[in-house]
């Protein structure tokens, strides 16, 4: 079920679209339908056809208004505005005046032609989360202007019969060729609400072109969330098709255990370009991370940590989890160290959640010895402590006993291969 605050705004969000108004509905145009009529001047006489109809494309009016429509005559194209057009309707066009007293069609700024603008062209239902083609358009009255108002489109597998759905235009993330007006500045709103797998599930279904168009107008942060929740060789085609210096922000922007494993998949040599376009600090950390074997605790860890020390009270603890908000899902425990620095115990969040803000963190320790892995250690010794410890995380920790990093059980998850998994760590699954 959706969480309630991301329910609420998608009701918000739809509470606006005009494809729910039964008025507006009822008097849709289909361009396709449109494109097989007659164009008509005032007299009657046959006028040509309609080869295109012509939209102010700005990229925040959420239904674009019809600016005019080109016939197609003969062997030119006449541009007539909306104002020399007495008709358009589901019954056909009808000129105000004779199509030889019309201009060529010059596309003026901010101008999208539907036939040859959008149409075969993907688009992202952001109210449904779903990639599609466009195979019709739809007109409509409102607010006495004719409009973009909604879009036909699905996919089409080879050998299956295609299936039409019907989104509200303003629901419609468009994508455009490079330098087309139908491109973005800013990606559409809903865009912004989607979480990480279903932003990641788009970005998979685009082509490259618009991935890419969407891609850069996201925030690195944005898109690296969602190269996280991708499949390994989705994410791998993603980085080697983007320029260096664009796949070194994103890399930046990822988990550096997720960075990490981004970067194996790559060749050698597109691994090098991008890591020479990472701040040195970064690089030196993921080169440090790649220096171990996949298999190893090393290899699959996230160094990302929250240290405290024993004197140091819940409410200091707490504070430095605020400044650690982004690294949220790598944390479910603090670790805690002694004056020299070696790891003594592990605190849950729970546990600071729940104690006095001036208790020490000493005081919270069972005075068991820590749970805690070599960077060596391989991935059956992390399963077999994991399973010891009844776990959901582990210390990594240096031969002097200093944290290096955390595994966590989704680390583990993704790191064991699928045969016999369950078997080994049912309680990791519930």
């Amino acid at each position: 079920m959706m969480p309630e605050p991301e329910l609420s705004a998608r009701r918000r969000a739809h509470g606006g679209r005009l494809l729910r108004r039964r008025d507006i509905a009822e008097r849709l145009v289909s361009l396709e339908t449109l494109r097989r009529a007659k164009v008509v001047e005032p007299d009657g006489a046959s006028a040509g056809t309609l080869g295109d109809v012509v939209v102010a494309f700005d990229g925040e009016d959420r239904y674009p208004p019809v600016t005019g429509i080109i016939v197609a005559v003969g062997g030119r194209q006449a541009f007539a505005p909306i104002a020399d057009v007495a008709r358009l309707d589901r019954a056909g066009v009808t000129l105000a005046r004779p199509v030889s007293t019309l201009a060529g069609f010059e596309r003026r700024r901010g101008e999208v032609a539907l036939v040859a603008d959008v149409l075969g062209r993907q688009l992202v239902d952001v109210d449904g989360v779903k990639v599609l083609r466009a195979h019709d358009v739809f007109l409509a009255p409102v607010g006495g202007r004719l409009r973009l108002v909604a879009v036909a489109g699905g996919k089409t597998p080879r050998g299956v019969p295609r299936v039409e759905r019907l989104v509200d235009w303003a629901a419609v993330q468009p994508f455009g060729e490079p330098g087309s007006q139908l491109r973005f500045r800013v990606p559409h709103e809903g865009l912004h609400r989607l979480r990480p797998g279903k932003l990641a599930e788009v970005l998979e279904h685009l082509d490259r072109s618009a991935r890419d168009e969407l891609a850069s107008t996201l925030s690195p942060a944005t898109v690296a969330d969602a190269l996280e929740e991708m499949e390994p060789k989705t994410t791998e085609a993603f980085l080697r098709e983007s320029p260096p210096a664009r796949a070194a922000s994103l890399l930046a922007a990822m988990e550096p255990d997720e960075a990490v494993d981004a970067l194996r998949d790559l060749d050698y040599l597109d691994a090098n370009q991008i890591l020479a376009e990472l701040p040195p600090e970064t690089s030196r950390r993921l080169t440090e991370l790649l220096g171990y074997p996949e298999a190893m605790a090393g290899g699959f860890m996230t160094p990302t940590l929250a240290i405290a020390h024993l004197d140091d009270t819940v409410a200091q603890v707490r504070q430095k989890l605020v400044g650690l908000q982004e690294h949220r899902e790598d944390l479910d425990a603090v670790a805690v160290a002694d004056e020299a620095g070696r790891v003594v115990g592990d605190v849950g969040l729970f546990d600071l959640l729940v104690a006095d803000p001036g208790t020490l963190v000493r005081d919270l320790l069972d005075g068991a010895d820590p749970i805690t892995v070599r960077a060596d250690a391989f991935l059956d010794e992390v399963v077999d402590r994991l399973r010891e410890a009844r776990s959901r995380s582990i210390v990594v920790v240096d031969e002097d006993e200093h944290p290096l990093g955390r595994i966590l059980a989704d680390d583990v998850l993704d790191a064991l291969k699928e045969g016999g998994l369950k078997a080994r760590l049912p309680w990791l699954l519930h």
